[in-house]
């Protein structure tokens, strides 16, 4: 039995797929590729495959990670040729990467997230870097934010571990970590909805453009990507 570290694509061919057909797409492209997998026990075995955290309807990405577990020992490399050739335009096979057993699993590791986001036009590109800087300069940035009780009003400012102008071609846009995982996470629409609320202009959900950039680990000096600095066989 071997487990493999996996990296990929969803372009805008496949933003509008929600997570579970996602997830139907990669079964069916084992089951064609014809990859030896391995099943849980139980009354209803399901393929040992699992995902870092599902990518918001809508949202584009060029670093989405997920394991799967074979019950044969392959090349890396092969796995990647024989999976690859099977998933979906929009989806492309990146890395294959083989890890130890003591490795944990992509959703326990995960601790934050970076996203490029081209923001709605109501924000002008021209000068967009100073409302930026005076946006993150606030003691505090206030978000609505979903808990047990309902929607709450938080301080959504540690959650964010940087913020960047990154605005190109007239249209203003930013680059942001925010975290992201099982302890605590934050949306990055959450973000542009506050950002909307402080330049005093209307807020909607598909106003804006996101696109997932990376997933991170805690490396030895900061954040890494989360097929390095794993276990390896």
């Amino acid at each position: 039995m071997r487990t493999y570290r996996f990296k990929y694509t969803k372009g805008e061919e496949l933003k509008l797929l929600g997570y579970l057909d996602m997830m139907v797409a990669f079964q069916r492209a084992i089951k064609r590729a014809k990859l030896p997998i391995a099943f849980s026990n139980g009354f209803n075995p399901h393929q040992l495959l699992t995902f870092a955290s599902p990518l918001s309807l809508g949202y584009t990405s060029e670093g989405e990670y997920g394991d799967l577990r074979l019950k044969e020992e392959l090349a890396a490399e092969e796995v990647k040729e024989r999976l690859g050739a099977q998933l979906p335009d929009g989806m492309e096979l990146l890395r294959v990467t083989a890890i130890g057993d003591e490795a944990k699993n992509t959703m326990a590791s995960l601790v934050a997230a970076r996203y490029r986001v081209t923001l709605p036009k109501t924000i002008a590109a021209e000068g967009f870097g100073a409302v930026l800087e005076r946006f993150w300069a606030q003691k505090e940035i206030l978000a609505d934010k979903k808990t047990k009780k309902g929607m709450v009003q938080t301080n959504i400012k540690p959650l964010i571990f940087s913020l960047q102008d990154a605005t190109k071609e007239n249209k203003a846009a930013m680059e942001m970590v925010l975290a992201m995982g099982s302890v605590q996470s934050l949306r990055a629409d959450a973000v542009v909805a506050s950002l909307c609320e402080f330049c005093g202009v209307p807020f909607g959900p598909y106003d804006a453009s996101y696109h997932r950039i990376d997933l991170y680990q805690q490396g030895q000096a900061g954040f890494v990507p989360l097929d390095e600095e794993v276990p390896l066989p």
